[in-house]
């Protein structure tokens, strides 16, 4: 099995380390890793991705981007390409129930919850 990029180890490590402060962490920990394992474990068998951008994509970036899925999933994959503007910048790639979103309207979101959070 191929080790995760940094990016990805540290979003679980951040997970892991949110769920292990609340009272509940124990139990809940366990399950949270056997779902991220059963997402994996899925999405490597899946052979579609859909893949979102605000811009229509060259043919090389699209080359490009099914490539790299290609290499994260350890096999090849029919990629569906799909134009929204509300994403505003970056890409949306959904495997199965496994999602990696660098789209500009979630990261602007993830802030804007952080700091509604911090005001309380």
């Amino acid at each position: 099995m191929q080790m995760l990029n940094k990016d990805a180890r540290g979003f679980i490590d951040n997970v892991a380390k949110y769920i292990s402060r609340g009272p509940a962490g124990r139990t809940v920990l366990p399950k949270v890793q056997t779902l991220f394992s059963k997402v994996t474990t899925q999405a490597k068998k899946e052979r579609f991705a859909t893949v979102r951008s605000a811009v229509a994509l060259t043919d090389a970036e699209k080359a490009s981007i099914a490539k790299t899925i290609a290499r994260i999933l350890g096999h090849e994959v029919e990629c569906h390409f799909h134009v929204n503007p509300e994403i505003l910048a970056g890409i949306s790639v959904t495997v199965a129930d496994w999602v990696v979103d660098s789209s500009f309207a979630t990261q602007l979101a993830a802030i804007t919850h952080s700091l509604s959070n911090d005001e309380k």
